[in-house]
């Protein structure tokens, strides 16, 4: 449970208690290159922290276009809100970029926490927060910039796994197609 440990305690800005609350629903689990962690449709009531690896998740369109939302690298986090929230399954895949390990934890075993002690309240309203911040800025970029500056905030938002995945699914972050990304890399070289 090292890295979630890690996660959890930079956001409450202390050691946490009751971590042995966390250990019975805890598992590390190991995913292989594009391999799925969860599908549409599961119930999936855990937080994910990764270990190693890079996880993307993804949406697919009614004509089964992929469209990635986002990727998860190591020490950051990712669930479903809609599985933890409002009891509903999963509406994204989340898949292995490449191999990976992953911290999983059940979210009932969290929310006993933040019940019991207000330092894991704040430790979760931190961490919703940042996840609130993330969406708002992806969203923005969607809808208010051009694909080049999209591109550009990418790879200063992500210079680690810039390099680590397949430009075929960067364009699918984008929104653009992979020959639009290549034409955008090339203008961007030239300049």
């Amino acid at each position: 449970m090292k890295q979630t440990r890690i996660m959890l305690e930079s956001f409450a800005g202390i050691p946490l208690p009751g971590w042995d609350v966390l250990t019975p629903s805890y598992q590390l689990r190991h995913f292989g290159k594009s391999e799925n962690i969860f599908t549409v449709g599961e119930w999936q009531p855990y937080v994910y922290v990764v270990r190693s690896g890079i996880v993307k998740l993804t949406y697919l369109s009614e004509s089964g276009e992929e469209w990635i939302k986002s990727f998860i690298s190591e020490g950051d986090f990712f669930a479903c809100p809609n599985v933890l929230i409002t009891g509903l399954t999963t509406d994204y895949f989340a898949t292995a970029v490449d191999a990976c390990d992953i911290e999983q934890v059940d979210y009932a075993a969290i929310n006993q926490l933040t019940e019991q002690y207000p330092v894991w309240q704040r430790a979760i309203r931190q961490l919703l927060a940042q996840h609130i911040v993330r969406k708002e800025q992806r969203e923005r970029e969607l809808l208010t910039m051009a694909p080049e500056a999209r591109y550009q905030s990418f790879l200063k938002t992500y210079p680690t796994i810039a390099a680590r995945i397949q430009l075929r699914d960067v364009a699918h972050y984008l929104g653009v197609t992979p020959e639009a990304l290549s034409r955008i890399r090339k203008r961007i070289a030239s300049d």
